[in-house]
């Protein structure tokens, strides 16, 4: 081998090096969170602006897809993490990048209190994974199926490529589009888990028109695994639920590894902005259709509590998903605190709870304890890209955050360096020293 062929074996050596490192994404694989000790009041009304969040850092966090092979899972790669404490809340800090913020899409749940709710996110549409094709079985005398808005007669059978053929529900609802494209309306939560079982689920469909609104959530650990999954099971509305007689032994939302609080933001019901429909129309100023009573002026994030056997809703009011209790948690509802706002291609939205909570409470949320660490995961939902309910962008594993009494001391500029953020910059030196090592040999 003469020294330019060796000359360009190692260029394209280094290169190809650096620029596989170089592709990993900037985000940390398992960043460790400090809520600091700081003074001062929240202003909500303009998330981030508070002056204490000037001297402490991001924490860049991975985030991966939810669902493996589906393209509208996983839109999110990352999300940048502050928090602190000022003395009574615990203040959790969450940015995003999101170029198309679906303002005005309902959430489902919030629509179905209103009646004259109309527009995008009013129910979900589920495209089906294209090449997946349709029957109607007209033994089935009593079942109708409804097609391009007529009602035919017969049973609902989807087909992908005869490898996968599911029998559909009396009354299913489907559209099929020029390019032989099928989408089911109104998704029930079984019908969900089947279609995603026989991998015939592509992802929630949307147009200019129809998408749903986006999301944020942050999830507290609270069973007693040392390594717990986040990983939410994808399943029926309750376990053992016989579904068009198709038996389904987990329930959407519930989790194997234990107990955990999640708090919830919906720019669709939750945030407190015209541009959220559920607030332009004074939904939970409304108690005549809620039954609660909000008297505040800021949003709010969904409380849920899910276990091995469910998810639920921390409230009485059992709005997204069945109550804990009947009674006694009234106002439980609007309990944790948020404050959202988007500008220049980012989301940015702040959570704020009080660190200790009522006996009422104790059970379904942890009490924050300075010196303490605890096991917290994040997720994203990009509504206009098709990422809705159990199709989002999560953390792969549980992070640790731990409650500091220490003040923060780190400069403003300051970004916290992941993992790979060192593995690329360790990358693109071997690189230039292999490129100086070479210069050296071959101008001798």
């Amino acid at each position: 081998m003469n020294r330019l062929t060796l000359l360009v074996v190692m260029v394209a050596l280094a290169l190809s090096f650096t620029a596989v490192l170089v592709g990993v994404p900037l985000a940390q694989t398992a960043p460790q969170i400090t809520a600091y000790r700081v003074h001062g009041s929240l202003n909500l009304g303009d998330p981030g602006s508070e002056s204490f969040w000037n001297s402490i850092p991001w924490t860049n966090v991975s985030l991966t897809a939810n669902l493996n092979g589906v393209p509208t899972s996983g839109i999110t790669p990352y999300v940048l993490v502050k928090a602190a404490w000022n003395g009574t809340d615990l203040v959790v800090l969450m940015k995003w990048p999101d170029e198309n913020p679906a303002f005005n899409a309902w959430s489902a749940a919030a629509a179905s209190l209103y009646p004259p709710a109309s527009g995008p996110g009013v129910f979900r549409i589920m495209e089906l994974t294209h090449g997946v094709t349709y029957t109607l079985e007209k033994n089935y005398t009593d079942y109708y199926t409804i097609v391009n808005g007529t009602q035919l007669p017969g049973r609902l059978v989807l087909n992908y490529s005869g490898v996968a053929v599911l029998p559909a529900p009396n009354d299913t609802q489907i559209q099929v589009l020029g390019n032989g494209t099928i989408l089911l309306y109104h998704s029930p939560r079984p019908m969900e888990y089947l279609l995603d079982q026989d991998s015939m689920f592509y992802g929630y469909y949307v147009n200019s028109t129809w998408y749903y609104p986006d999301r944020a959530a942050i999830m507290w650990y609270m069973g007693s695994e040392t390594s717990p999954m986040d990983c939410m099971n994808i399943g029926g509305k309750f376990p053992g639920q016989v579904y068009d007689g198709v038996k389904i032994t987990q329930a959407g939302g519930s989790l194997s590894a234990g107990p955990a609080n999640i708090w919830m933001w919906v720019s669709g019901a939750t945030w407190n902005s015209s541009q959220d429909p559920a607030f332009k129309v004074g939904l939970w100023t409304n108690t005549s259709l809620t039954g609660l009573n909000y008297t505040t002026n800021h949003g709010f994030a969904v409380p849920l509590y899910t276990n091995q056997t469910n998810m639920y809703e921390v409230d009485t009011a059992g709005i997204w998903y069945s109550p804990v209790a009947s009674s006694g948690l009234q106002g439980s509802l609007f309990y944790v605190w948020t404050g959202a706002s988007w500008s220049n291609g980012t989301w940015t939205v702040e959570f704020a709870r009080p660190m200790a909570v009522p006996t009422s409470l104790a059970q379904y949320e942890p009490n924050f304890t300075v010196g303490h660490s605890y096991d917290v995961a994040f997720a994203v939902w990009q509504g206009r890209a098709g990422e809705t309910l159990f199709d989002k962008s999560i953390t792969s594993n549980f992070l640790t955050l731990y409650v500091s009494s220490s003040a923060p001391s780190v400069p403003t500029s300051t970004v916290t360096l992941s993992t790979t953020d060192e593995v690329t910059i360790v990358g693109l030196v071997v690189a230039l020293v292999v490129l100086a090592l070479l210069y050296v040999v071959f101008r001798k």
